[in-house]
């Protein structure tokens, strides 16, 4: 199994607090003789338990979060591994659990160190790429790209 990034159980605990289970740590893809390991896997609670959001309710929604922090010696090489793993995990994903979403997990410096730049925008509208904004002091979840679906009471 590989090493967790340094910003793992913060992002855990974030999406806890968002009003997420947990479900799986790591969520494990077997396919074919391969085993792939994805950080999290979580769902929203059942009959729509509400989150933070007063007077809104999620849908019942399953996903997996791959956790980065982007520690290397190069934030491009670091996002070409990123997406280079996002990419064959969301492939396996659609053929094993389509009805998973897979999102990237970045803290907020990270997210406005790269993906607000026209680089990042591009990978973010092209990719498609899924992502999860962490403010690490606050342990929130700042920002969901795209936005999650929600639907009022």
């Amino acid at each position: 199994m590989p090493r967790r990034d340094s910003i793992h159980y913060i992002v855990k605990q974030a999406l806890i607090n968002d009003g997420w289970k947990v479900t799986d740590d790591p969520y494990v893809i077997s396919y074919g003789k391969r085993f792939l390991f994805v950080d999290i896997g979580a769902e929203s609670f059942p009959n729509g338990i509400e989150g933070r959001f007063l007077g809104m309710q999620r849908e019942n929604k399953k996903i997996v979060v791959e956790i980065k922090d982007f520690r290397g010696k190069s934030v491009i090489e670091d996002l070409e591994q990123a997406i280079g793993q996002y990419t064959i995990y969301r492939i396996l994903l659609n053929r094993i659990d389509p009805a998973r979403e897979i999102y990237l997990a970045v803290t907020d410096v990270l997210y406005d160190k790269i993906f607000s730049e026209p680089i990042g925008k591009a990978i973010i509208s092209d990719l498609p790429l899924k992502l999860i904004i962490v403010d690490l002091e606050t342990v929130e979840i700042q920002q969901w790209i795209p936005p999650r679906m929600i639907e009022t009471l």
